[in-house]
């Protein structure tokens, strides 16, 4: 098996920096890949070597000492010709797991961009996916004197290894609070041109990295300290404030691995011991060396353990690629070799291979993988050219020795470079199976035998052979379901094949019943050609196996695309579940594959932390947005569940319309293993699948530049005057049928994760930080805010309760919010908004209101708490100006007395008001009591529309609207409904109602 392709890979991390170790203040396993679409140019590996060698001791001063690179290993592409000083490359040695990826440059808006950048799920602190160079960013000379490339890379590295932010100032945030642009420390001078640009002078400064690292001066990374040439200054509206709570650099950094707990302090180094040590390989062989080792201990006989192992295993190893040599373990408290690497060739090889698979007579024993580990490492021992990895299935926790932990069997793991993938089988499986995968660059899956799901044991190997790929022999899962079919009866399914793929095409369907008898199955695929594919014993093209339970459909050559429809008629007098799943290669001119690359933030989980599932979907190198995206998770305990995915721009997903969709899960059932999925498909609600132009590619690009330091940004920018052209933002995108998308599916696992610490079903996670606060000035100090709705946990159902509060000091609201004043219901002049009901999840909150501080320039954030007591994080600040024009005395409606409203209005009402929507219909809470009616009929009804227009003469907004929560008395006409105007008494209600009730009758007796 070839390393898999997927960003993924090792899905237990959202990132391909899985491998890196930092030891004794030295960076290891650093690895470094060429871009096979690159022509070969031996020089470019010098190139490498010297930007490493370069950065390294600049690494070295930014970290204080305590970081540096080296050991690197540079992968050179299987296109190139292969030289004998080209060592073989290992299973972790690949274009898709390096850190650091060389490519081609990006051509955007016909103008090719040379800019290095991170990509990244964008969440601070956490590392980035990889780091993308081209050739002419190390060589280009424009770029050396402008901005060299060995500050560059330490920039870079601070996105990708410790989930920093770009400090940069960019109109996408404007100017800083104090109006000046945006720059990490505040001692930084600036001066503007008489032309309106701004010039900056370091003035002594040193930091930060993450700022402009191309001036010479600037050589540190901000921080906390009291130190002013490195002082962090956290009124700068960039990146780095918004998205990490305004936290400095080095107070981000404090808290990763490499640095946490006072990891690799500073340590004196001579400068020739920073020169890294570097390695060039080369994939030597397209064959991989893989060994099965195989669960046989006695609990393997509980439920549908065996036969989920004998179907998994049979089809791994008759989708494996030709040419790969595969040998089989078996274990329980001892292990033996049951097949010897044998290399597959044809079908009578994974035939043989098949035998050895266990079947009920194996089963006896207890549970050693350690043991197990060590012989199928000896299995390996005379493999020298190949890749090695191991694939566990076990369902038991260790009994007896040897251990995984064992001194042992960790320096066998690695002195052998093997690549360990681990399938657990229910709750009882070792917890140190997912530690192999994560330790060795693997995949980690977990099988909940509670879960309605499908197995996934298939659905790991489906992944696990979703593999090698150079990039036009891409392998895709196109979709997997479980599917009941009644007794007599038949059922059917659809599966959409888009352009990009169709060549080779896979079925398998799966079955664990022991009574269904293969006479009495009639299974049936039709193509988009209408070309009909039967079950016909032996005599295929539908070929199925009653001893493993499975049923398997090859179609040769490229399918058009469409709908596949797969029948399956169950003639026997039981009800048959079925599982299906579809696999595809890219066709050979398809150069816009669509792919969907998915990560997970962590892998252990301490609760009350929450886990980020982030997805990505891309059509070639476009976003493919308005994609129904959704996650399927299956839990310890309950049912699985299933939560949308969204591309909004609001909670964990920082960027709308990039193709990136994210969520929060926070629906724990207790401590244990969580098995992820993740589907995408078309948005059959919205029809709406479009595929940005490059237009609208670009102006993504300048906003993300200005913001996240991920996903095709320059963040690496070039200095003023350089003579570098970056594409500029065309107008905003304008959606065409062109860019339509055909129906479409993916599916991928990414793996598990694993909830630790005390769980308890009570109410511990709070609602979401919220990013997207937006604000404008309005007139007489009202102003606008608009921002999306958080949920009760995290993004998740709906939150109690909003503290908006503002305060004329930045330092005040951020260090000391809840002491500043705080906007009460009748400061609110908009109806639709209540601070104590918040909308759904996911909605847009938007509300006018009149600021209770009274200054020319205020400061605004916002908090959000639960229904058990928990706040939010404080929002991002939003600041406002005031300006002359804006305070001038407002010319509001004044309003009739309660007298002239008893005497001339149709109707008197206090109540209560429960909700106002969008529409203007205010809704009484039950008890609303009318104080006068004109018409009896009417005092029966409990909803007024509001026909009041909030501006005064002079264009002044006037607080005048009701607010929900809030008791009032009102008065209107009756024009076949209950009407408010300018023109009603509009007063909130008094305490005493027993006095207002007296009053009215006083007055009604003598209008």
């Amino acid at each position: 098996m070839q390393s898999h392709q997927m960003l993924a890979l090792l899905c237990l991390l959202a990132s391909s920096s899985f491998a890196i170790r930092l030891v004794n203040n030295s960076y290891l396993d650093v690895v470094i890949a060429i871009n096979r679409d690159l022509k070969e140019d031996v020089s470019l590996i010098q190139t490498i070597k010297d930007l490493l060698t370069d950065a390294s001791p600049v690494l070295y001063r930014a970290t204080r000492k305590r970081a540096y690179f080296k050991e690197v290993t540079i992968v050179v592409p299987d296109t190139w010709n292969d030289r004998s000083d080209y060592l073989p490359a290992s299973a972790r040695e690949t274009f898709s797991q390096a850190n650091v990826r060389i490519n081609p440059p990006e051509v955007i808006g016909g103008i090719e961009s040379n800019s290095a950048f991170v990509e990244s799920t964008a969440v601070c602190g956490q590392p980035g996916l990889y780091m993308h160079i081209t050739p002419k960013r190390m060589t280009d000379p424009r770029w050396r004197n402008a901005s060299p490339p060995h500050k560059m890379f330490v920039h870079e590295w601070g996105h990708l290894r410790w989930g920093l932010f770009d400090e940069y100032y960019q109109g996408f945030y404007g100017p800083d609070f104090d109006g000046k642009p945006a720059r990490c420390v505040e001692k930084i001078a600036t001066t503007r041109s008489a032309t309106g640009t701004w010039r900056f002078s370091t003035n002594g400064v040193s930091g930060s990295v993450m700022w402009k690292q191309y001036y010479d001066d600037v050589v540190e990374f901000c921080d906390d300290s009291s130190n002013a040439k490195v002082k962090h200054y956290r009124m700068a509206n960039n990146a780095q404030n918004r998205f990490c709570d305004l936290r400095s650099s080095w107070e981000v950094m404090r808290e990763t691995d490499d640095f946490h707990n006072g990891k690799n302090p500073p340590r004196e180094i001579n400068s020739l011991d920073l020169k890294p040590t570097f390695r060039v390989v080369r994939k030597k062989t397209p064959a991989d060396a893989v060994v099965l080792v195989l669960d046989v201990s006695n609990s393997m006989f509980l439920g549908n353990r065996l036969i989920n192992l004998r179907q998994a295993t049979k089809t791994y190893i008759n989708e494996i690629k030709e040419g790969s040599s595969v040998a089989i373990v078996h274990f329980n408290n001892a292990a033996a070799v049951k097949q010897k690497l044998t290399k597959v060739t044809n079908q009578k090889s994974r035939d043989k291979l098949s035998t050895r698979i266990p079947t009920s007579k194996d089963l006896q024993g207890q549970t050693s993988i350690g043991g197990a580990i060590l012989k199928a490492v000896t299995a390996l021992q005379d493999v020298n050219d190949a890749r090695k990895q191991l694939l566990i299935i076990s369902d038991g926790t260790e009994t007896t020795g040897p251990k995984i932990l064992d001194e042992r069997v960790q320096q066998s793991i690695e002195s052998a470079k093997v690549t360990i993938h681990t399938i657990s089988i229910g709750e009882a499986a070792d917890d140190n199976l997912s530690s192999l995968s994560e330790k060795t660059g693997g995949m980690a899956f977990f099988h909940d035998e509670s879960s309605e799901e499908p197995s996934v044991l298939q659905e790991a190997v489906g992944q696990l052979t979703e593999s090698d790929s150079s990039e036009d022999n891409r392998l895709y899962q196109v979709n997997r379901q479980m599917m009941t079919i009644n007794a007599r009866s038949s059922k059917t399914a659809i599966v959409d094949f888009d352009d990009s793929i169709g060549r080779d095409t896979l079925f398998h369907f799966f079955w664990s019943s022991e009574s269904l008898n293969l006479k009495r199955l009639k299974l049936s695929v039709k193509s988009p050609a209408r070309k009909l594919y039967k079950y016909r014993g032996v005599r295929g093209p539908i070929y199925c196996n009653s001893e493993y339970k499975l049923c398997e459909l090859r179609v040769a050559g490229e399918v058009k695309p469409g709908e596949w429809t797969i029948i399956v008629n169950n003639r026997d007098k039981k009800p048959l579940s079925m599982t299906w799943e579809v696999f595809s290669h890219q066709p050979a001119n398809s150069d816009s594959p669509l792919t969907l690359n998915t990560y997970i933030s962590r892998s252990i989980v301490t609760y009350p932390q929450t886990v980020t599932i982030t997805a990505s979907l891309m059509k070639g190198k476009r976003p493919v947005i308005d994609a129904m995206v959704s996650t399927v998770v299956t839990r310890p305990a309950g049912q699985p569940v299933t939560i949308h995915l969204h591309d909004s721009g609001a909670g964990p997903d920082l960027m709308k319309y990039d193709g990136l969709y994210s969520v929060t899960f926070t629906q724990f059932s207790g401590a244990g293993r969580y098995n992820v999925k993740v589907i995408a498909s078309q948005d059959y609600t919205n029809n709406r699948n479009f595929n940005s132009s490059s237009e609208d590619l670009t102006r993504m690009i300048k906003e993300k530049q200005a913001s996240l330091g991920a996903r095709y940004i320059f963040d690496d920018l070039p200095p003023e005057g350089s003579g570098i052209n970056l594409p500029e933002p065309p107008e905003p995108p304008k959606f065409t049928n062109d860019t339509v998308l055909p129906r479409f599916t993916r599916v991928q696992s990414l793996g598990m994760f694993t909830v630790k610490g005390n769980w308890s079903s009570e109410d511990a996670i709070p609602p979401s930080q919220i990013m997207d606060l937006r604000g404008r000035a309005m007139s007489e100090y009202g102003m606008e805010l608009t921002w999306t709705a958080p949920g009760d946990d995290m993004e998740s159902g709906q939150a109690s309760a909003y503290s908006i509060r503002v305060s004329t000091s930045f330092d005040d609201l951020v260090d000391n919010f809840d002491s500043q004043r705080e906007v009460m219901p009748q400061s609110l002049l908009s109806s639709g908004f209540s601070i104590s009901k918040p909308r759904m999840a996911g909605l847009t909150e938007k509300v006018k209101l009149s600021s209770p501080v009274k200054a020319k320039m205020v400061f605004i954030a916002v908090k959000t708490r639960d229904n058990s007591g928990q706040w939010s994080g404080l929002s991002n600040v939003v600041h406002l100006k005031f300006e002359e024009s804006t305070t001038r005395s407002c010319n509001c409606p004044v309003r009739p007395s309660l007298k002239k409203a008893i005497c001339k209005h149709d109707f008197v009402i206090v109540g209560t008001v429960d909700n106002i929507n969008n529409d203007n219909i205010l809704q009484f809470r039950p008890g609303a009591e009318f104080l006068k009616s004109k018409f009896a009929f009417f005092a029966m009804f409990s909803e007024v529309k509001l026909n009041i227009n909030r501006k005064s003469t002079n264009g002044c907004l006037c607080p005048i609207m009701p607010v929900a929560g809030r008791k009032y008395v009102m008065s209107g006409s009756i024009n076949g409904r209950l009407e408010v105007t300018n023109q009603s008494y509009l007063q909130p209600a008094p305490a005493d109602m027993a006095q207002l009730k007296r009053r009215v009758d006083d007055i009604m007796r003598g209008c």
